[in-house]
């Protein structure tokens, strides 16, 4: 454990406003014994919403992030205090507690100067230069002069002083506001209590929209909406504080007294609640590119690529508090986010990383999450720390030297090597097109950024090799003719290698394109799944490993060409699909991470 120091005056090279998961990634990302890192939050913890907020459960892939991220995981899973990954899983639950005291040490031990209970209250710029902050922290106020800010505080705070534009939603357009808070199971029946002034309901239909997680201990975490409030005004913050916790005193006694869907929590008792109300939006920048929902559905690409988002659309409606019509909660495909997204119009050293970095309302209703909040801090704190080197502002950044340091920290930008989030729900089949003459193989290959190539396998002359003729490639979700040269090598046949020494074999049978899958290296083999009852058995089927299964190209009897991709359950069978677990958890859903503790 990294002994503390008084601190010393503030005198920063680099200033993180915000100690979220973007935050501390951030500062970890950029501290070197070369310049100085001051971090300042307004909690007492840092970690954001995944603590202060009482979100104790990382969405998206939890796994691929990048080193820091995984060393944190690795702490919590030392002591059992957090869920074994799950990729069918929508959550990985985590105790809270225990992960703000792990992202206290990884900054203190890295070197990181850190200001808890303090806020930045002013800020000047000049001709898009962040020039001056004024800082207030417990009982002081100061002014920093850094040479470059980073601002991951989900509310823009930097950007809205100094006067860079940003877009500000406001009541019933934000993203809603929920409470967390946490019930105990005492054993015995408990005397309900509503306080006057709180709420009371009859039925599931009335009450706010609620999830329940119930852990081994006997604790029962519980989310609850809360709309009508503006997250980034202070005013209405304060006043949906006030509100969520009526509401909340309101949900125990309908939890104890009729129950929720069809379970009565009629032995527990409040046991805590988040230091803070959740936020989901408050303010966004409009940056240098503003990220679009429709970029987000094709899985986009961008060269100045920094981060890659995992997590699925997750839109609820920002003025209706019941369950019924949740909102939006779409499947994406990984795509990049760029660099571009994190950096304000006209700014020259300010970047903006987590939920307020530039994006339409739908596009960051993904990229919100944690663990995608992670990426973008890691890389924007890699920018800072290659400006503060080369003491260049942000236009003159080195790009494919920043996504090196990226990378090299862990952090993958190939679209290929993800997907594993929810990977039965990840699956295409598409209309390639017509069948182009020249063969009657196909033969596969899957690139960088899961872009796909198809040909037709053809005999070379006389004493030379077989050759492949390319005639359709896939990039970011569409099928055009080739853009280039394809690849050298191609995966023809209609069986391939999987994972954990499993085996794929495909073929047509009658019109049927069926799947069978073995486990002990080819000697059995099990029924799969069936893919199309229009296969033309003319033409011989290609298969090619990906990521988390299998994609196989094959020919109708329509004459048109076909693409198949999914996981290796999707490929195994129907009945090998676990259903996913997503908002509506029900509320007997059983989390681990806390079976070591109480």
């Amino acid at each position: 454990m990294a002994s503390l120091t008084p601190p010393a005056p503030l005198s920063p090279d680099l200033v993180i406003v915000g100690g979220g998961m973007a935050g501390v990634m951030a500062a970890l990302a950029a501290r070197t014994p070369g310049n100085r890192v001051l971090l300042i939050e307004p909690s007492n913890v840092l970690g954001g919403q995944g603590t202060a907020g009482g979100v104790a459960g990382f969405c998206g892939d939890s796994v691929r992030v990048n080193q820091p991220f995984a060393e944190l995981v690795r702490r919590l899973a030392r002591h059992g205090l957090i869920e074994p990954y799950q990729p069918n899983a929508d959550r990985r639950a985590y105790d809270l507690e225990w992960c703000a005291f792990f992202l206290q040490e990884m900054v203190v031990e890295a070197g990181v100067d850190v200001l808890l209970h303090s806020r930045v209250v002013g800020a000047a710029a000049d001709r898009g230069r962040v020039q001056r902050l004024t800082v207030a922290t417990a009982g002081e106020v100061h002014e920093v002069t850094p040479r470059f800010v980073i601002d991951a505080s989900g509310a823009c705070i930097v950007p809205h002083l100094t006067g860079f534009p940003v877009v500000h939603e406001g009541a019933n357009r934000q993203l809603p506001m929920s409470l967390y808070f946490t019930l105990w199971d005492t054993g015995r029946p408990v005397t309900p209590v509503l306080p006057e002034g709180c709420p009371r309901w009859r039925n599931d239909d009335e009450i706010p929209m609620t999830s329940l997680h119930r852990f081994p201990s006997g604790k029962v975490e519980v989310k609850m909406k809360v709309v009508g409030f503006d997250a980034a005004d202070g005013l209405s913050r304060s006043a949906a504080e006030i509100f969520a916790r009526r509401q909340m005193h309101g949900l125990i006694y309908y939890l104890q007294t009729v129950g929720y869907r069809g379970r009565r929590l009629d032995t527990h008792v409040l046991a805590s609640v988040s230091r803070g109300i959740g936020v989901r939006e408050e303010r966004r920048i409009l940056g240098e590119h503003v990220l679009t929902e429709a970029e987000a559905r094709c899985a986009v690409i961008f060269p100045d690529a920094v981060a890659v988002n995992t997590y699925h659309i997750d839109f609820h409606w920002p003025d209706r508090a019941q369950r019924a019509g949740t909102g939006v909660t779409d499947m994406l495909d990984p795509h990049h986010l760029p660099l571009r997204m994190l950096i304000p119009r006209g700014a020259r050293n300010l970047l903006v990383a987590g939920r307020g970095a530039s994006g339409d309302q739908t596009a960051m209703s993904a990229f919100r999450v944690m663990t995608v909040a992670a990426q973008m801090g890691f890389a924007a704190g890699h920018a800072a720390r290659q400006c503060l080197a080369r003491s260049c502002e942000l236009a003159a950044i080195d790009v494919p030297a920043l996504q090196a340091a990226i990378e090299a920290g862990g952090q993958s930008l190939d679209l290929s090597g993800y997907g594993e989030y929810l990977r039965c729900d990840l699956w295409a089949h598409e209309e390639v097109g017509s069948k182009p003459p020249g063969g009657s193989e196909l033969v596969i290959a899957q690139g960088r950024h899961a872009c796909f190539h198809l040909g037709w396998r053809q005999a070379g002359p006389a004493g030379a090799p077989e050759r492949v003729q390319w005639f359709a490639e896939r990039r970011e979700k569409r099928w055009t003719a080739p853009t280039g040269p394809g690849p050298e090598t191609a995966a023809a046949g209609a069986a391939v290698a999987l994972d954990e020494g499993r085996q794929l074999r495909v073929g047509i049978r009658e019109g049927t394109l069926w799947t069978e899958l073995s486990s002990d290296g080819g000697t059995t083999w099990r029924a799969g799944a069936v893919l199309s009852v229009e296969a033309d058995a003319a033409v011989r089927p290609a298969v090619t490993a990906t990521r988390t299964g299998a994609a196989i190209a094959y020919a109708d009897t329509h004459g048109r060409l076909k693409f198949w991709h999914g996981s290796v359950e999707r490929l195994a069978g129907a009945d090998l699909v676990p259903a996913a677990v997503r908002l509506d958890a029900p509320p007997d859903e059983v989390h681990g991470a806390d079976s070591q503790r109480a």
